[in-house]
């Protein structure tokens, strides 16, 4: 058997999302969407994979699989439940939860923000409102003070891009469902500041931390030069990369290629709707939310992935460059990758396929600080419930046990020895 070696500091590891894993969080805009009695979403989270009540034996399984770096995030609405009011309880568990990570040497990876925000913002418009960006950058300030110092990496915001498009742009997705382009552009804009400034904080209390906002970038149809694919590439991914600048990495999650219906009409009525204000702010949103459906347009008869967006593992390669063509002198990170799927080998294959794509980029490039499969368990997949399974490690949804896939003990050695087996 071939394999293709990687550098020794290349950080091979998996994440999760305190909101997707840790059961028993009942007090954030997440839980208000999901339960609403006109709900988009499958099903309520409810207590997810009880990670939080399960975080020691999930570390002990990270250990006996060999993966050598963990990126979680910290739940804001447990940490101050009440505006002002700070739970030492939930500030301890996130504390303590880093700590064994290390002692097991185990990367920690933090994030403070992936997509839930506390429940008592929802009367002020969440993210569109100038007082969450205070208040998120003060919930930082928090954690930092706490947080061990040896930690090295941290993400402030995941994927502005898709929260504030799919909750401020279109109502199908995610909360707070609102269809208006300036309240998105204002969400946006308080996004951007609000990581910028808690960037700034990060690096007052530790001063070697590494710190950039994860980016979900999509491939793109670079052939499509309508008017309807700049604006969408612009609005749901380039403003919030191109404010990476500062950032000391950038944080890549893609997962598969955005591409735009080739439909005359379609576009036709995009153009005009996109040149008329009026209509671009308050009717095209809502006509994209009517024609597009939830993953755009996809190539009939094409390969797709149990998500329904194509099968695409080069979209990591794509984006590698299109990331040197931006940033040529900064590090990237891949901190989130990976496919649902019933076919466990199909993982396999997938994986395999990006390494290989990461390999070739770095022997050419370098650069490349780690990749963080998505992810470690079968976890709630926001509005599609939990049909969608990422998980190198399976849920027993009775008894809440973990069943580790093939791809588990797969990836756990690819990660122990910096090794990709080519089969």
């Amino acid at each position: 058997m071939n394999h293709k070696n990687f550098p020794k500091d290349f950080i091979f590891g998996t994440a999760v999302a305190s909101y997707q894993v840790e059961g028993g969080i009942y007090n954030n805009d997440w839980t208000y969407w999901e339960n609403k009695s006109n709900s988009v979403c499958e099903e309520p989270c409810n207590e997810s994979c009880k990670h939080f009540e399960f975080v020691n034996e999930d570390i002990e399984l990270l250990k006996n699989l060999g993966i050598k770096a963990f990126r979680f995030s910290i739940e804001w609405s447990r940490v101050e439940p009440l505006n002002g009011e700070y739970d030492q309880t939930a500030i301890s568990h996130y504390v303590e939860k880093a700590n064994k990570l290390i002692e097991n040497n185990i990367t920690p990876i933090i994030t403070f923000h992936h997509f839930t925000t506390p429940d008592w913002l929802l009367k002020e418009g969440l993210w569109a409102s100038a007082l969450t960006v205070n208040k998120f950058v003060e919930y930082v300030n928090k954690m930092m003070t706490h947080l061990p110092k040896d930690i090295e990496y941290f993400n402030t915001i995941n994927e502005p891009g898709i929260f504030a498009m799919f909750g401020y742009y279109s109502n199908q997705k995610f909360p707070p469902g609102v269809q208006n382009e300036k309240t998105f552009i204002k969400a946006s804009d308080n996004i951007i500041q609000a990581h910028k400034e808690s960037m700034k904080v990060i690096k007052q209390h530790n001063t070697k931390a590494k710190v950039g906002m994860t980016h979900a970038l999509h491939e793109w149809d670079d052939d499509d030069k309508s008017l309807l694919n700049k604006y969408l590439k612009y609005h749901l991914e380039d403003k919030f990369f191109f404010a990476s600048d500062q950032d000391d990495f950038i944080a890549l999650q893609t997962y598969s290629i955005k591409r735009t219906s080739p439909n005359f009409i379609f576009r036709a009525v995009s153009w005009l709707m996109i040149k008329i204000p009026i209509f671009r702010q308050i009717i095209f949103p809502r006509f994209l939310d009517f024609f597009s459906g939830r993953n755009d347009y996809v190539i009939p008869n094409v390969r797709t992935t149990k998500m329904g967006y194509e099968y695409r593992p080069q979209a990591v390669k794509y984006n590698l460059h299109r990331i040197h063509k931006k940033f040529p002198d900064k590090d990237i990170f891949i901190t989130e990758n990976g496919i649902a799927t019933d076919n466990d080998k199909e993982r396999i294959e997938f994986v395999t396929d990006v390494l290989l794509d990461v390999h070739e980029y770095i022997e050419s490039y370098g650069k490349v600080i780690g990749y963080l499969y998505w992810s470690l368990l079968d976890n709630f997949e926001w509005d599609l419930g939990y049909k969608m399974n990422f998980g190198l490690v399976e849920i027993d949804k009775v008894n809440f046990s973990r069943i580790p896939h093939p791809s588990a003990k797969w990836f756990g050695d690819i990660s122990n020895t910096n090794n990709l087996p080519i089969l």
